[in-house]
């Protein structure tokens, strides 16, 4: 039986640390020790059980055998140096998230092969990467009406914008990253063999999540030369602040806007019912149309005004039906989770043979109890209409 080299052991976990941009005291909260006996595991002072070499493996997201292998394991690739590279300034929720997509991805491009299929080839780029600068509101307009035009997308409101953005070539995940106003809204980058990856914060509220799929549409679109960028709330540059407008006016097209406020016979919005029955109308956050209207000079409501409304309950009064994780009741759906790409290749990897149930419910994230459900209710034959008894 092979001895370990604990103070080798040592050196690869606190290198693999390092990697991850964090620090000791981060690491040790992770993992329920002391910062004390997280130093003695990487001086190789104090021996490290599999359980915990296992969790620190996944919480760095390196392999588990390269913390044993002498060259170190092999470098990482570019596309997760660039991602993990922007994470320095994160908490280390917004760390472990980062973390979490990055063994998404691997999986995800492990089940292509698994699957034995291709991994698809990298969009064509519709527009020229645009510049580090600022862009006036009435020049975004136009980008965002040339994107609609470009997909011949017209002024309709755009219903599943997740949908949309895969149907393009980017593959969309779901990840926890932390608190939104310390961390991340979401996030883009470029893999070598997948192409445009996004991943949006699942700890944000959900009805800001088209918003900010239009957000990171705005750089698969317009900053696909740039190999990673995370999209802080605070100290945007210009092209956060882009992508901000561009999500804006690509959900809600002016002249959509404008076409609605006629059809309900208002020249401006006064209260927070019809700021409803806009957002929903156009699929975003009653927050999000509120600031829209804003920009087009349509509303009388005070900015203050907020506090007072909740839009999901006002929503359920004026006859919507607002989804449990609208009211933060539930998770969010696997397929809001995981690219659906990714869901089709564990199911077929699965039945095929080449995974077994219990790990295709892993990379999936679930049970395998719920897996047995999702795919039963796949089988399920189609249920006939039912007849019409009524009165002749």
């Amino acid at each position: 039986m092979q001895t370990v080299d604990y103070e080798a052991l040592g050196q690869r976990l606190r290198q693999a640390r390092k990697q991850a941009h964090m620090s000791q005291k981060e690491v040790a909260g992770h993992l329920g020790v002391t910062a004390s006996a997280l130093s003695q595991y990487e001086s190789g002072k104090r021996k490290i059980g599999a359980l915990a070499l296992e969790r620190l493996a996944r919480l760095y997201s390196v392999p588990l055998s390269s913390l044993f292998s002498e060259e170190g394991g092999e470098e990482r690739p570019d596309w997760e140096r660039a991602l993990l590279g922007e994470t320095e300034n994160m908490s280390p929720e917004g760390r472990k998230g980062v973390a979490k997509l990055v063994r998404r991805v691997r999986q995800f491009r492990e089940l292509h092969e698994l699957a034995g299929v291709e991994t698809p080839r990298e969009p064509h780029h519709p527009f020229e990467p645009l510049p580090e600068r600022n862009y006036p509101g009435e020049e975004v307009e136009l980008f965002a009406e040339e994107a609609r035009d470009f997909f011949d997308l017209g002024s309709a409101p755009l219903s599943h914008v997740k949908g949309f953005l895969e149907q393009f070539g980017a593959y969309v995940f779901g990840i926890p990253l932390g608190d939104t106003d310390k961390d991340i809204s979401g996030l883009f980058f470029r893999h070598p063999e997948l192409g445009p990856v996004v991943a949006v914060n699942s700890d944000q509220y959900y009805g800001r999540r088209p918003f900010t799929l239009g957000h990171e549409l705005a750089h698969v679109l317009f900053h696909h030369d740039r190999p990673a960028i995370l999209c802080r709330s605070q100290d945007k540059p210009p092209s956060e602040r882009f992508a901000d407008s561009f999500s804006a006016r690509f959900l809600v097209p002016r002249k959509a806007l404008l076409e609605r406020l006629r059809t309900m016979d208002v020249e401006k919005v006064h209260n927070p019912e019809q700021v409803v029955h806009l957002s929903r109308y156009f699929g975003v956050s009653y927050l999000a149309m509120y600031h829209r209207l804003r920009t087009e000079g349509k509303t009388n409501l005070s900015a203050g005004h907020y506090e007072n409304v909740r839009p999901v309950s006002l929503a359920r009064r004026l006859g919507y039906a607002p989804s449990e994780q609208e009211y933060g009741k539930k998770d969010w759906p696997l397929e809001d989770q995981l690219p659906q790409r990714y869901i089709e290749l564990a199911h077929k990897a699965w039945a095929e043979g080449a995974i077994s149930k219990r790990r295709a419910a892993e990379v999936l994230g679930i049970s395998h109890y719920q897996l047995e459900d999702r795919v039963g209710e796949e089988a399920a034959p189609m249920e006939s209409p039912e007849t019409y008894h009524g009165l002749q």
